[in-house]
């Protein structure tokens, strides 16, 4: 079995990740949007939380189509930061049908009243097919006056926006009325990364994942794209009599939704044959064939999501249905699969961690870092000049992509057809790129040296060269793990005392992968160079640093 990734909730988080990044706004949210939204999960007691699930199940049952295995239950998991959840009441065995959703009951253009009262409207927002530039799965249009952040949107995710802007302004006489009210309305319920402050953001520390989220270009998205199209259809978009919200409480409430549908908005492709789709080694199928038909699925988005899991939902013509992969026992949760994500990008994505997604962790090293250490690693200044002029060379060879940086990684396979795991994920080797522009450098400067000193005996060059380059790599992982402000093992100790923050403890779980994968990363080199190591007198291994300090 593969496990169709298509763009799904991975692909829609990807989007609104791209453009998002927001402050504390939760009071001011409050305050602007009481009167539009109902209360929501973030502060109800244990009986409000449990009529809100039971009110939201009643529904979805009643709707024509829809099914729900009796051996489910939704609970409340607030208590480990995980809303709502689904467990098993009784064991599920492998291949039943746990829930059927019609796509009848999903709240997207072919279902919304908003389509129906303003077809035209839909029809005005450019289509993703027919842009002429694209950048991973969001595209441009031809408008200039679009900067790439405003434009890296396709119609899909525009329309779902301004349908669930219409939803919640109706949310009283709204048909997903107990839908949405089960589901984040507010920023305090969300724990991604744009809601983060700015002192919360600083314990990712050296973590690349703050550079990753951008609030002015959101902004202008939405002051562009959404707010005048609200305000134009006003009389529409507003129950009859209601207060009309100005621009930046507008840009507020743009904000919330678009974390909803990073959180749970799927795709509504149907599943494609599987011959015919483009699967990969590592077990799942990733159809980027197609522009995205987003949607809200209710039952679907009520599971959690992990790096092994026990159910996959697939996609037919006329309903979408998920499925057990193998056994779930009594009191066992019923998991989703949002992808093959590290840590860090679950957390600016869905905002939460998880240890078993740790094997996809990976870190971003810089070519600043990679020419720092190459030009520290020579003593003479004539030596610095020489590695400096042929760092410039390799920054013009068009063949030598080196500025965009590398990425370390493990080398891991995807999840089986049970949604678990049959090997650990290990690193193996440095980014092929990273390898290339070092050894070019390398190679060069033992090639001066060579030439300098013709009767030096330098003995296997081809081993020497592998030894420069693996002291080179080694150094660039020391010199990583140097940019994070404390030692993994203290990370380590803070966590085990269980007394950090929500938002803390995520932080501590991304900077913590991320500094193992660089400690794996620097003895796989130190292993790597022993095999290579000649006589250590006169060799450019730097000395052994001092412990890092805590």
């Amino acid at each position: 079995m593969t496990f169709k990734f298509s763009l799904s909730k991975h692909y829609t988080a990807l989007v609104y990740s791209w453009l998002a990044a927001y402050g504390d706004v939760e009071e001011e949210f409050s305050e602007q949007f009481g009167e539009h939204i109902a209360p929501q999960t973030g502060k109800m007691s244990s009986a409000e939380f449990e009529n809100v699930s039971a009110n939201f199940l009643k529904w979805f049952t009643s709707q024509p189509g829809t099914t729900f295995n009796p051996a489910l239950k939704i609970v409340d998991l607030r208590d480990r930061n995980a809303g709502r959840g689904i467990i098993a009441t009784a064991d599920i065995p492998p291949e039943t049908e746990l829930f059927t959703i019609p796509r009848s009951a999903i709240i997207s253009v072919e279902t919304s009243e908003l389509a129906q009262r303003l077809p035209e409207l839909f029809e005005e927002l450019p289509d993703a097919e027919t842009s002429d530039t694209t950048q991973g799965n969001g595209n441009r249009n031809n408008d200039n006056d679009h900067d790439e952040a405003t434009v890296d949107l396709p119609a899909s995710w525009l329309n779902l926006i301004l349908i669930l802007l219409y939803e919640t302004f109706h949310h009283s006489t709204s048909r997903w009325a107990p839908y949405l009210s089960a589901i984040p309305s507010t920023p305090s319920q969300f724990d991604t990364l744009m809601f983060w402050t700015q002192n919360e953001l600083a314990e990712l520390q050296a973590s690349v994942m703050p550079s990753k989220i951008g609030k002015d270009s959101a902004n202008k998205m939405f002051r562009e794209r959404i707010i005048p199209v609200v305000k134009k259809h006003a009389d529409i978009f507003y129950p009859f009599n209601a207060s009309q919200l100005s621009d930046e409480e507008l840009l507020q409430r743009c904000h919330a939704i678009g974390s909803l549908i990073m959180s749970y908005a799927f795709d509504l492709q149907p599943d494609e044959d599987e011959d015919a789709a483009d699967e990969n080694e590592d077990g799942w199928v990733e159809d980027q064939s197609k522009p995205s038909t987003m949607g809200m699925v209710p039952m679907a988005d009520m599971l959690n999501a992990d790096a092994e899991f026990n159910a996959h939902l697939s996609h037919g013509d006329d309903a979408l249905t998920m499925t057990s992969l193998r056994e779930i026992k009594t009191g066992e949760e019923v998991l989703n699969y949002y992808g093959p994500l590290p840590n860090g990008e679950l957390l600016r994505r869905y905002g939460y961690t998880s240890i078993k997604h740790a094997r996809y962790d990976v870190v971003e090293i810089s070519w600043n870092l990679v020419k720092q250490v190459l030009e520290n690693g020579e003593r003479e200044d004539s030596k610095r000049n020489q590695v400096q002029q042929l760092i410039a060379k390799v920054e013009q060879d068009e063949d030598m992509d080196v500025q965009e940086g590398f990425l370390l990684e493990r080398e891991t396979e995807g999840p089986n057809d049970q949604g678990l795991y049959d090997q650990m994920a290990q690193f193996v080797k440095f980014p092929d790129e990273l390898v290339e522009a070092v050894t070019s450098i390398v190679s060069e400067l033992l090639e001066q040296e060579s030439q300098a000193r013709p009767s030096r005996n330098t003995g296997d060059e081809k081993k020497q060269l592998k030894r420069r380059v693996l002291v080179t790599l080694r150094e660039i992982t020391r010199k990583r793990l140097d940019q994070y402000a404390t030692s993994r093992e203290h990370d380590e100790e803070i966590l085990r005392r269980d007394q950090a923050s929500r938002r803390l403890k995520h932080a501590l779980v991304v900077r913590i992968g991320e500094k193992q994968l660089l400690k794996e990363a620097g003895d796989w080199a130190e292993r790597t160079l022993a095999k290579y190591r000649e006589d250590v007198t006169g060799s450019n291994d730097p000395p052994p640093r001092k412990k890092q300090k805590r």
